[in-house]
């Protein structure tokens, strides 16, 4: 069975951050490790969280557990995403060297040939602006995006990690270029579509989007956590990069739309989960 590393936040009351890794990855038969970095009891776009983040040396140790049950040799993907604290990311960055040098064991048929480093830069939004310290966003830049495989931004993200100008990305082309004129390998959410909502994925000169209606109503938080977990689980279970791209963007779509259906004001992941044990296409085109 595939198995994703997951350090990101956990939200007792919120469908968001790597607290929903068992609804996203369990119905695609992929395990996950969860490391928290906060404990919070609700999403702080409701009010104050509750809770408190999760001490680096708890983090740490955490880890050492894991990694003292040999699971680092199995790890086929690493997916980072809320940090609360600079320190914080300095534990997940050393996890990550480790993991890479661990001596990999492939527990299943298709296991990459080594672990899949997914940094989602967790930072902010076109309303709020920056929404972590300063600080950690200097640790998260320094320390954590020069080791990853794939930058999961948004699109604010995206423009802050490449000091391009928001105003200047008003197609998914000009994404794509901002993207190969970084380099590296990207996974772009709410990137611009004449169809509703785009995710760009660029890997080298190669671009592709997938695109889906916007759906009416209030989109609840947790969308970009999902997207990020569904694309990992569709690369460590063999789906290829397109496929990958057309199941996450298809499963988040699917779930949007259920969780407004419903009325729901957090994710409706459990109640879905049996649409999410299959897989979704989402119509991808190639970007010039």
């Amino acid at each position: 069975m595939p198995l994703v590393l997951v350090i990101s936040s956990f939200v007792a009351a919120s469908r968001v951050g790597g607290g929903i890794a068992p609804y996203v990855l369990g119905p695609l038969k992929v395990d996950h490790v969860h490391v928290p970095t906060c404990l919070f009891g609700r999403h702080p776009g409701w009010g104050p969280p509750g809770g408190a983040p999760v001490e680096a040396d708890v983090m740490a140790g955490m880890l050492e557990g894991v990694e003292a049950n040999g699971l680092f040799s199995l790890v086929d993907a690493v997916v980072t995403g809320h940090f609360s604290r600079p320190e914080q990311v300095k534990v997940a960055a050393e996890a990550i060297a480790r993991v890479r040098a661990a001596p990999r064991r492939k527990a299943h048929a298709c296991a990459p040939e080594r672990p899949i480093v997914i940094v989602d830069p967790v930072m902010g939004d076109v309303a709020p602006g920056l929404y972590i310290k300063p600080e950690t966003e200097a640790a998260l830049l320094a320390d954590l995006v020069p080791l990853a495989d794939v930058l999961a931004p948004n699109l604010w993200e995206f423009a802050r990690l490449t000091g391009a100008d928001m105003s200047a990305l008003r197609t998914a082309e000009d994404v794509a270029r901002a993207a190969r004129g970084r380099g590296g390998r990207w996974l772009i959410s709410s990137a611009p579509s004449p169809e509703g909502i785009g995710v760009l994925h660029v890997d080298g000169d190669a671009a592709m989007l997938a695109e889906t209606a916007k759906v009416a109503g209030r989109i609840p938080n947790g969308t970009g956590d999902m997207l990020t977990l569904r694309f990992a689980g569709g690369l460590v279970s063999g789906f290829g990069a397109d496929s990958s791209l057309a199941d996450a963007t298809g499963a988040t779509h699917e779930v949007i739309a259920r969780t407004i259906e419903w009325a729901g004001t957090e994710l409706s992941l459990a109640a879905c989960s049996d649409r999410l044990a299959h897989r979704f296409a989402a119509p991808v085109r190639s970007v010039a």
